[in-house]
Order: structure tokens, then sequence, then C-alpha cells
């Protein structure tokens, strides 16, 4: 298995409440119900992003406590700012991503040290059977050991790409660089992943 399919299939995450995902129109009108106060929206909302957001603060800091309360910082944050929000070629997940990359470089500045980069148990699928248990720890094991080995900015384009499933230009947005630098990041974390998985199958 390669090192990408390793991360798709893998590390996929669902909605909390294990409903679908929701089409653009779909979300669309559910932001528009949230700004216009409607609670059950903003929780929709909230059951439809909150897994991802708190799997990619998980993965980036280590410390699942410190992810909880980043992730609370986030929602907080994006009910108060939702009334301004506005399709611009990015998706509210997007949107969410960058408030959530932003209260984590605030985060590690107060702590003034690197982020750790353990993968998250809670962004792999529930297995059925002794088997395929020891194969997702072997592969966890495995893509754990090389995700470990790349920079921190690869690390993190791997998690937005992969595991929240954004484009190529929103993740631009989310890491507030060029969608050419972060096509880079890929490559050469992509290039360095399959070194590293092939070198340990």
């Amino acid at each position: 298995m390669t090192a990408q399919s390793l991360l798709v299939t893998r590390w996929k995450t669902k909605p909390a409440d294990g409903g679908a995902v929701l089409s653009a129109q779909e979300e669309a009108t559910l932001i528009a119900r949230a700004k216009e106060g409607d609670q059950r929206a903003v929780g929709q909302l909230y059951r439809q992003h909150a897994p991802r957001i708190y799997g990619y603060l998980a993965s980036r800091v280590g410390d699942w406590v410190v992810a909880e309360d980043l992730t609370s910082e986030v929602f907080l944050h994006a009910l108060e700012a939702l009334p301004q929000f506005e399709y611009q070629g990015v998706s509210i997940s997007a949107w969410l991503h960058r408030i959530a990359h932003d209260r984590m470089v605030d985060h590690f500045r107060r702590q003034a040290r690197r982020p750790a980069v353990p993968l998250v148990e809670e962004l792999l699928p529930a297995q059925c059977g002794i088997d395929q248990e020891i194969d997702a720890r072997l592969d966890r094991a495995r893509m754990e050991r090389a995700m470990a080995l790349l920079t921190a900015e690869q690390h993190q384009v791997v998690l937005l790409r992969f595991v929240a499933g954004l484009k190529l230009h929103e993740v631009a947005y989310v890491m507030h660089k060029s969608t050419a630098a972060v096509k880079m990041l890929q490559l050469r974390a992509l290039t360095r992943l399959r070194q590293l998985v092939s070198e340990t199958s």
C-alpha cells in the first residue's frame, strides 16, 4: 500500500453523527440558517466539522486536552465571525481550518516550542477482527514513524490535504501561502513519505 493510500484510507474522518457529507447547496442553506440565529443549524455545523478540526489540532499539538481547548476556541471564534462569512472560493471547512491554524500558531508562540507530530487514534476507523486490527496498527506505526520525519509544514500540508480533504487553494488559504508553494510542499512530502514507507515495508 502506498503512503498516499494509507493516508486516505486509514485517516479519513467522518461527521460525528455519522451523517452523510453535505452538498455545497445543503451546506450553504445551513450556513444561512445559522447566520439567522438558528441554533439547530449551528449545532449541525458543529457536528459536521468539529471532528476534523479536533483531529487536525490533536495531530499538530500532540495533547488531547489542549486540542479540545483549541477546538472550543475555534468554534467560539467562528460563531462570532459567522455573520461575515461569505463563500469566496474556499469552503467553510477551509475557513474553519484557517481559524484552527491561527489558533495553533498562537498556542505554539505561547509555548515557544515546535509542534508534536503523533498520529491521532480517533482519525482511524474502527476495525473488526484481529487480523485487521494488527494490519491497522502496523500501518499506523509505520506512517507515524514516516510522518515524524517530515518538516512541520510538510506534515501540515499532508493533514490538510488528505485528512481534512481540502483542495490545494484551500490549503494555501489556511497556511497563508501561495498555491504553488503548497503544491511543492505536497510533492516533497509525498515523495519523502513514499521513500520512508517503502524502506519500512
